[in-house]
């Protein structure tokens, strides 16, 4: 295990957090996160059985669907990859108190290599605060100026009051 000290570490650690946690996302959705067919179709890109019955559940409204299209619409497995599309499920899903998408939705929006079209950190910021991603939330504070702070404590305050939360 690489063991890091001093300022310089401390800012390496900082700045891989986002990745690392994005990579414990990945292990934990392949383990139980997403519904089962989701799951089928995220692991293999030939089940379009699967990857049909993810998108019907997700249609449906089940938060768990809803996360795990978004996965396979972010990272493509097989497919061509939709992030703007992604985005969109992540939400309806964070909007049902599913605390992964809400980490999600907040790391993929204010991720520096993410498409310019989908980043925005205000509402990243707030979803990450109504996650209780405290940490993360604090490093993406740090980049906000102050009017973009003041709207994404404000997203935070509606998000949490409109859809509650984490689950």
């Amino acid at each position: 295990m690489l063991h890091l000290v001093g300022p310089v570490a401390a800012n390496v650690r900082r700045q891989m957090k986002p990745f690392l946690a994005l990579a414990c996302l990945a292990l934990v959705t392949s383990i139980a996160a997403a519904s089962e067919a989701c799951s089928e179709a995220y692991e293999k890109a030939t089940a379009e059985a699967s990857f049909k019955a993810c998108i019907q559940a997700a249609e449906s409204g089940d938060p768990d669907s809803e996360f795990g299209y978004a996965l396979i619409l972010w990272s493509g497995h097989g497919r061509a990859a939709r992030p703007k599309e992604a985005v969109e499920w992540f939400r309806r899903a964070a909007k049902q108190g599913k605390h992964l998408a809400r980490f999600s939705l907040g790391v993929f929006l204010t991720d520096p290599r993410a498409p310019p079209e989908i980043r925005n950190l205000s509402e990243g910021y707030a979803w990450l605060v109504v996650g209780g991603s405290t940490d993360t939330a604090a490093q993406v504070k740090q980049r906000l100026s102050a009017p973009e702070l003041e709207i994404a404590e404000q997203l935070a305050k509606e998000f949490a009051a409109k859809y509650g939360p984490s689950r």
